[in-house]
């Protein structure tokens, strides 16, 4: 008959001070600058520890490419939405920083909500790419000459419209209403409260993924295939040349995917109802 072995009390000791000294507070908090990125809040809370990724991959048991794919905030090395979630709180926890606030603007700063992104998963192996500042830096500059070179040819065509004559053309029997010009079709999202709001084209680049400030209008191209994304639908109100088109979608709730070209004026009589 087989006996118990007896335990014996000094290990069971030192077993469960090693555990409490592995989860005692590491000191104090890493002083972070605001302005940085989620990813180099990571990597300097973790130089401040004097921490290396192996370090840190052995005392939470989270792979050390999972670690530096979080730093490097490439998404695409990360096995989907739930466990970078889940990863990233307990990096954080580790490090004393603020779970959520890193979380939150991880999302923000990071494709990590875009559903076709959670698809595409690499191999642990291949060495994640850093992201170059001035890819950034030209986008942002191509984005605001089209836009001033749109609002200075709209400005033109209304100046030219306003200071042509008036001339009464005469009625024409019979012609078909496709003949008139096709007028410039502007769509205007306006943010009510502080919200994310992301903007794509039609083969799925995004032009605009941030969170908007209330007051800030956006105004996206009105070519057919552009869609509209955002975490609260409520906080945001469409306008098709200056006439209201109601709210992106319903207070509280997501919006995935609407299109730009169903964007469409409110009726008179929906303009004029009280609203609830």
């Amino acid at each position: 008959m087989l006996q118990p072995t007896p335990t014996d009390p000094q290990s069971a000791t030192e077993t469960v001070e090693g555990r409490a000294q592995r989860q005692a507070p590491v000191g104090p908090a890493p002083k972070l600058d605001p302005a940085w990125r989620a990813g180099r809040k990571l990597s300097e809370a973790r130089r401040q520890r004097g921490w290396t990724l192996d370090e840190v991959a052995d005392r939470i048991r989270i792979r050390r490419e999972f670690l530096e794919a979080l730093e490097d905030m490439n998404v695409k090395l990360l096995p989907g939405k739930a466990y970078a979630l889940a990863f990233l709180r307990s990096y954080a926890r580790e490090l004393g920083i603020d779970e959520k606030a890193i979380i939150d603007q991880f999302q923000d700063e990071s494709a990590l909500t875009r559903e076709d992104v959670q698809k595409q998963v690499r191999t642990p192996t291949s060495k994640p790419r850093r992201e170059r500042p001035w890819k950034w830096a030209a986008g942002l500059v191509v984005v605001a000459i089209v836009l001033v070179t749109w609002r200075a040819l709209d400005q033109g065509q209304r100046d030219q419209a306003a200071e042509a004559p008036a001339v009464s053309a005469p009625a024409v029997v019979g012609m078909p209403a496709s003949t008139s010009a096709t007028a410039v079709r502007v769509v205007e999202i306006r943010a009510i409260s502080e919200a994310w709001l992301e903007a794509r084209g039609p083969d799925g680049t995004v032009f605009l993924s941030r969170t908007l400030q209330p007051g800030d209008v956006y105004r996206p191209d009105a070519s057919p295939g552009w869609t509209l994304h955002a975490r609260d639908g409520g906080a945001f109100e469409l306008y098709v040349n200056g006439a209201s088109a109601g709210l992106l979608g319903s207070a509280g709730m997501p919006v995935l995917g609407r299109s730009i070209d169903e964007i469409q004026p409110l009726a008179q009589a929906q303009l004029a109802a009280p609203r609830s």
